[in-house]
């Protein structure tokens, strides 16, 4: 197995990120969704500027992804956006990393309180595993993202696959 890369997704990183997702798969958008996010022109509900987004390369070619923004959705000061990681490399800490990454960032922005939509009720142990807890139906919150960089990685029996 090659090492796995990280690091800051920019827009030629969108098509080869936009098509990792098998159909019919929760997680992630189409890549003219995806594009308009990274270049702030698509808005998700309360979302404010800036977005981050970061890449998990092997061999140079992508295997996961996470973005985030900043938000007055839910009373929250940042949401997850998107996180996948591609079966083959899920329960390695790939999705651990990319989530370990965006909170930093959230924390470098003064983002505290993050929510997330999942999408997919298989995410759920991974979030609570970092701290998150339910918010309704399709909500978790995080009052403080930076329990997840307080918390080790997820052992790779409990790295769920990290996707919303």
């Amino acid at each position: 197995m090659a090492a796995i890369h990280y690091r800051r997704a920019d827009q030629a990183d969108v098509p080869g990120m936009a098509r990792l997702p098998r159909e019919g798969e929760a997680g992630g958008a189409s890549e003219d969704r995806m594009s308009r996010y990274l270049a702030g022109e698509h808005h998700p509900q309360q979302a404010l500027p800036p977005r981050a987004m970061w890449v998990a390369t092997e061999g140079g070619s992508p295997i996961g992804y996470v973005a985030g923004h900043l938000t007055r959705r839910l009373d929250c000061e940042g949401e997850l956006q998107w996180i996948y990681v591609v079966p083959e490399h899920r329960r390695t800490r790939v999705a651990s990393t990319l989530l370990r990454l965006l909170a930093e960032w959230f924390l470098a922005h003064g983002a505290h309180r993050v929510c997330v939509d999942v999408g997919d009720d298989e995410a759920r142990p991974f979030y609570r595993r970092y701290g998150a807890v339910e918010m309704g139906k399709h909500w978790m919150i995080w009052s403080d993202i930076g329990e997840v960089l307080e918390r080790p990685p997820a052992a790779a029996r409990s790295d769920s696959p990290g996707r919303s």
